[in-house]
């Protein structure tokens, strides 16, 4: 100890040792620098380190000579400079070179000037980081495990949910090759199914495509039963359900560097998933296709064959595919000429619903008659309901539409208003004859019914509120949306026009409940002339067929073109086939027929029953055929009993 009374640089000094001695034994590898670099003092600790001594180092090497070459390298290009500009390092890894190699350090600096105003130096402290990086390694390693576990459940929930969410068996496969090369992190999947010879068929495929993805063999069928495992081709990861096996899924690993490798638990937890998700597709198909040969059977109509109408139907089931729906419709007879169209919607699903529409509807065929009106069928229906289990509160339009004049006759009860779509003009709804659903009418006060009339070509439309019925939108926009996209579809064949309504009203998936339409296009009477051979009525035929092509809505050209060659096909029936005596007739008959994309056709028939024979003089009518030809779409001509000349023309409308 140094006395209390020694002299103040006696004191210092005792100080200043016992501070060099602390410094030198410091647990830390200490140093200070010059700017260049050189140690100018080195701690035992540190020289302890590096394997050196004392002389061989102070004032003789810099620090980066005590580093590894690669420690070097990047201390004098990237410490060094940073050290100079910011004045200061933190931990930084390095490694120091020993006698026995290298040892992993952390190294801090901090540039600060010297006592007594000399030139700044480099203060540096070395530590050792081998616990350390130990101790990180460790802690990378869990946290990697960590985040491999959470990326495994993860995985499996993704797949999870897709599997719940697939309805049907396309959608599963879909599912599983979709979370292959997504959450499950594959290169390439092939999906392969059993075949009806025992053995495995192709399926489907996901990824890049590889050459001969679906050339290769087929995974062995004893691997179908087994747990996920790996093979030259992938990772086979069977599907196996309630039912048994029910096919493989083809994995082709990562090729990029640090792809994990695959995990043969979660794989064989997906294939089991895979496989009961399978089960339950095929059920639900299964089940599907059986409510849906129900529903057919249902609706099943054999709509009446008449030249004046034609007819389409389009039926969609909702979302609950697996139970029948209550939507219905039906077309019959009614009367000498009158056919009768119901469009029906009965409350609820299942087969209680279905009983009710099937008992509804032949209610409705027992009571229509020549004098059964539509209000009066409805007012019939009310105390039908009340004795049918699941039929009252049912809505329906009932129409008659007379074949002879167009007029139609129509009653609502608690449904939408049929809609008119005319060969010219704009659509519009029949809004009258509405009432209350079945059932829910008061007596005795009489269910309405209203009538209008149709001309040629119109359309008539009548659908359950499934088309247009949304629960985000008023019932009146659905109305206008069936308004304008049923003006879209005049002209087009019924079938094409029932699919391009529907499809143009429900293509945003919000629909939920059955659809049903029904088109009714009527044509109106057939033209139908006897004219002597003598040609004595031809002026008068002339006029007569024009009128009734413009009826139709056929446009100037269209009956000038028409009216030209029937006059054509009839004066030479009248010369070649009846040689123009007046007791011989020639028959012309017309009437309008669904054609193909664009409307309808007007189909021309002349017919004598005379022999083809040459004109007695010679005459320029011999062009006849050639000017049909030239106006109208299709001429045949067969003369197998007196002679038969078919034209076809395509109806074109004004406007």
């Amino acid at each position: 100890m140094v006395p209390d009374d020694a002299p103040d640089d006696v004191r210092d000094g005792a100080r200043d040792g016992a501070r060099d001695g602390a410094w030198d034994g410091a647990p830390v590898g200490l140093a200070r620098l010059r700017l260049d670099g050189t140690v100018e003092r080195a701690n035992r600790t540190l020289l302890g380190w590096a394997g050196r001594e004392r002389a061989d180092v102070e004032g003789r090497v810099r620090l980066g000579e005590l580093l590894s070459v690669g420690g070097r390298i990047y201390w004098e290009t990237h410490l060094a400079p940073l050290l100079h500009v910011e004045g200061r390092l933190d931990e930084v890894a390095l490694e120091l070179r020993t006698r026995r190699g290298r040892w992993p350090v952390l190294l801090s600096a901090l540039v600060a000037p010297v006592e007594g105003g000399g030139p700044a130096a480099v203060h540096v402290a070395v530590s050792g980081a081998r616990e350390r990086l130990r101790y990180e390694r460790e802690l990378l390693g869990a946290r990697t495990a960590a985040e491999r576990a959470a990326a495994r459940v993860r995985a499996l929930q993704e797949v999870t949910a897709a599997l719940s969410g697939a309805v049907g068996v396309a959608a599963v496969a879909d599912a599983l090759l979709s979370a292959a090369t997504g959450p499950l992190g594959a290169r390439r999947a092939a999906l392969w199914l059993p075949g009806p010879d025992g053995g495995l068929r192709p399926a489907g495929t996901a990824g890049p495509a590889a050459p001969g993805a679906l050339a290769q063999p087929a995974p062995a069928g004893g691997l179908l039963g087994a747990r996920a495992q790996a093979g030259p081709d992938g990772v086979v990861v069977p599907l196996h359900g309630h039912r048994g096996p029910q096919g493989v899924l083809v994995l082709t690993a990562r090729e990029d560097a640090g792809a994990d490798p695959p995990d043969l638990d979660v794989l064989t937890t997906v294939g089991q998933q895979g496989g009961v998700a399978w089960d339950r597709a095929r059920q639900y198909e299964e089940r599907a296709a059986i409510a849906s040969q129900l529903q057919r059977s249902l609706l099943a109509v054999d709509p009446p064959s008449d030249p004046r109408v034609a007819l389409a139907a389009f039926y969609q089931a909702g979302v609950e595919v697996l139970e029948v729906g209550g939507d219905w419709y039906d077309v019959f007879t009614s009367g000498e000429g009158v056919l009768s169209v119901v469009v029906g919607d009965v409350v609820g699903r299942g087969l209680g619903a279905a009983v009710a529409m099937g008992r509804l509807r032949s209610a409705v065929r027992a009571v229509a008659g020549p004098s059964v009106g539509p209000a009066r069928l409805i007012s019939s229906l009310d105390r039908f309901v009340e004795q049918v289990p699941g039929a009252a509160m049912a809505t329906l339009a009932h129409a008659q539409l007379d074949l002879a004049d167009g007029r139609v006759r129509y009653a609502c009860a608690g449904h939408p208003p049929p809609l008119v779509v005319p060969a010219h003009g704009e659509p519009r709804f029949l809004w009258g004859g509405r009432s209350t659903p079945l059932g829910a009418h008061l007596r005795p006060r009489a269910r309405p019914e209203a009538d209008d009339r149709l001309r040629p070509g119109d359309l008539l439309l009548l659908c359950t509120d499934g088309l247009v019925e949304r629960r985000d939108r008023p019932l009146d926009d659905g109305l206008e949306a069936l308004r304008a996209a049923a003006g879209q579809v005049r002209g087009q064949p019924l079938e094409r026009a029932a699919r391009t309504l529907t499809a143009a009203l429900l293509h945003d998936g919000a629909g939920r409940d059955d659809v049903c339409v029904l088109l009714v296009s009527w044509r109106g009477t057939a033209f139908e002339r006897h004219l002597s051979a003598d040609l004595a009525g031809l002026s008068a035929l002339r006029r007569s067929f024009g009128a009734w092509l413009r009826e139709r809505g056929a446009d100037a050209g269209t009956c000038a073109d028409l009216v030209l060659a029937v006059s054509e096909a009839v004066a030479n029936a009248a010369e070649h086939g009846c040689g123009g005596r007046g007791e011989e007739r020639v028959l012309l008959r017309a009437h309008l027929q669904e054609g193909g994309p664009g409307g309808a056709d007007v189909v021309v028939v002349v017919e004598d029953r005379g022999r083809w024979r040459p004109p007695r003089t010679p005459t320029d009518r011999g062009r006849g055929l050639s000017i049909m030809r030239a106006v109208v779409d299709d001429l045949s001509v067969s003369a197998e009993e007196g002679t038969t000349v078919v034209l076809r023309r395509r109806l074109r409308s004004e406007g």
